[in-house]
């Protein structure tokens, strides 16, 4: 006698689906994130502030990345933004 199961009932499908959905919100998180902070350094620094980019992708963390979109807000320079690379 066959033994037929519906997967997508299964806890461990559930699971994976629910993990999946979280890691791409994160994903579209942080890659809008990096847009939105590209087009601030641009806007207020010109070409100058798209230098910091490659420092910007090399963070890790959407809290991280957060915090340094605040900080271009309140920055009278590139020199306090290359500071928050240094202090980092």
């Amino acid at each position: 006698m066959p033994i037929s199961m519906d997967v997508e009932e299964s806890w461990l499908f559930k699971k994976g689906l629910l993990e999946g959905k979280q890691k791409g919100l994160l994903e579209g998180k942080q890659r809008g994130l990096l847009e939105g902070i590209e087009l601030g350094l641009e806007l207020k620094y010109g070409s100058a502030g798209l230098e910091l980019m490659d420092m910007v992708r090399a963070i890790s963390t959407v809290d991280k990345l957060e915090e340094f979109k605040n900080l271009i807000r309140k920055a009278g320079s590139l020199d306090e933004l290359r500071g928050y690379f240094r202090g980092a």
